[in-house]
């Protein structure tokens, strides 16, 4: 009996891996941009683009889309907030750079850089996915709709990454103090 079970479990595992839907594509992504950015940048530029994607988000409710979107003839107010959002961000990104940061810890351990990279992925989807209209939303995959263009959610994805950066403060300033 166990075999079955172990060929039904291969063989639904192999139809998931040869035809992957949305969900899975996008938790992978996920995961991935959260292991290669936080490997590529580092700890400290990572906390600094945390900080510039709230202040990019803080940006979007001055600039006036509807007048802008007639201007520059785009049908699709939702690729002109998306637009202006990541060009904000690389703006910030770009201008300050590395040099807004603050090192929190003189070493880099894995979990610290790794789960703030996947908080950061994981805000920056949940941002952009907000954007869309709400019928378009209803048309994302289950998962996809449910961790990141669930509008029950905001509060966690927004707040998340501020709090995880006070918990490591948090630890790392208990372990200062102890040495």
């Amino acid at each position: 009996m166990p075999l079955d079970n172990l060929k039904v479990i291969k063989t639904t595992a192999e139809q998931i891996l040869s035809h992957p839907t949305w969900d899975l594509i996008s938790l992978f992504a996920l995961v991935a941009i959260g292991f290669f950015y936080g490997i590529s940048v580092g700890k400290r530029m990572i906390i600094s683009t945390i900080i510039y994607t709230y202040v990019a988000l803080a940006l979007m409710p001055l600039f006036p889309f509807q007048p802008l979107s007639e201007a520059l003839q785009v049908g699709n107010l939702f690729f002109l907030k998306i637009g202006v959002f990541l060009g904000a961000y690389i703006l910030l990104v770009f201008f300050l750079g590395r040099g807004g940061a603050q090192s929190y810890a003189v070493g880099n351990p894995w979990w610290q850089v790794f789960l703030l990279s996947f908080l950061q992925a994981g805000l920056l989807i949940h941002i952009v996915l907000g954007f869309l209209p709400a019928d378009k939303i209803k048309m994302l995959a289950p998962v996809t709709r449910t961790f990141f263009a669930n509008p029950d959610l905001k509060i966690l994805w927004l707040a998340g990454p501020l709090v995880v950066l006070i918990i490591i403060r948090w630890i790392e300033y208990r372990h200062e103090k102890r040495w």
